[in-house]
């Protein structure tokens, strides 16, 4: 049992889609009881690669702090893509177990049809007026929660969108400097309501893989990601996989690790060149 357990969590850390894949397929109750004993952050990336309605059917069979304790550790777009699919009261007790800022970008988020913009917007963005200097700008982005920001949002009081200022910009200033010397008109915005399947071939994603979104006032809501838009659109394209029943959630995953392990042994293997058969008088 202990070794089928740990082939689980090396299939889960190793192989992530394909288990998530696994995942949905299995008995609720025992997939979701193995999440439970994997480290949330680990458990939270399973949950993201997962369609959103098998994942909230997982989160819904969770105790409920191990299933806020999985959120928590989610990104703000899986989490309301999860959300989304749970039950109204199981939606309002999640949501307030989480941290005031995330509980209002998820019902921010949640107030947008799931196939636009809106929805799959990353609200962790870093917003500075433009009368900033460049050492409190910095101070903003040290104080960004868990994030890798490329460049920062200039903003007005009612965070209409004024420009943008990279981060390779800001390093190189003068710290006592005003962000209004730096600031670089945003070259293009996507509106808050537009289709996700009109956003995916933009020509603008050329030049930028993430780009702002603002409501009709021209307020900066958050960025969407070129990969947000991606995965978003794959999920709502493959159908989901009817729960099987009696597996074993941990056989299964083990036995699909091993599934995975074969095959990349045999297709490491078919890339050796032909070795000549020595025989035993040579």
């Amino acid at each position: 049992m202990a070794e089928s357990w740990h082939l689980s969590v090396a299939f889960l850390e190793n192989h992530t889609a394909e288990a998530a894949r696994v995942l949905e397929a299995l008995p609720t109750a025992e997939a979701s009881a193995l999440l439970e004993t994997v480290p949330e952050r680990l458990g939270a990336r399973v949950l993201g690669a997962m369609l959103p309605t098998a994942a909230a059917r997982l989160l819904n069979a969770a105790d409920e702090e191990s299933a806020r304790a999985l959120l928590h550790d989610a990104n703000t777009q899986t989490a309301v893509a999860i959300l989304r699919h749970l039950p109204e009261s199981a939606r309002v007790r999640l949501i307030s177990g989480l941290s005031p800022a995330s509980a209002l970008a998820s019902q921010m988020l949640l107030g947008f049809p799931d196939d636009t913009v809106g929805a799959w917007t990353d609200p962790e963005v870093v917003t500075v007026s433009p009368n900033e200097t460049v050492d409190a700008a910095i101070t903003r982005v040290r104080a960004a929660p868990s994030s890798d920001p490329v460049q920062l949002y200039v903003v007005d009081a009612e965070r209409r969108l004024l420009g943008s200022v990279t981060i390779h910009a800001l390093l190189r200033a003068p710290t006592a400097g005003s962000l209004v010397q730096l600031m670089q008109p945003v070259a293009a915005t996507l509106s808050v309501m537009m289709p996700l399947a009109s956003a995916r071939d933009l020509t603008m994603w050329e030049r930028s893989l993430v780009l702002p979104v603002v409501d009709h006032d021209k307020r900066l809501l958050g960025v969407l990601r070129r990969s947000a838009v991606t995965q978003a659109l794959r999920m709502r394209a493959r159908p989901a996989i009817a729960d099987a029943g009696a597996a074993s959630v941990a056989g299964a995953l083990a036995a699909s690790y091993w599934g995975v392990v074969s095959t990349l042994a045999g297709a490491t293997t078919a890339l050796l060149p032909p070795v000549k058969r020595v025989l035993p008088d040579e």
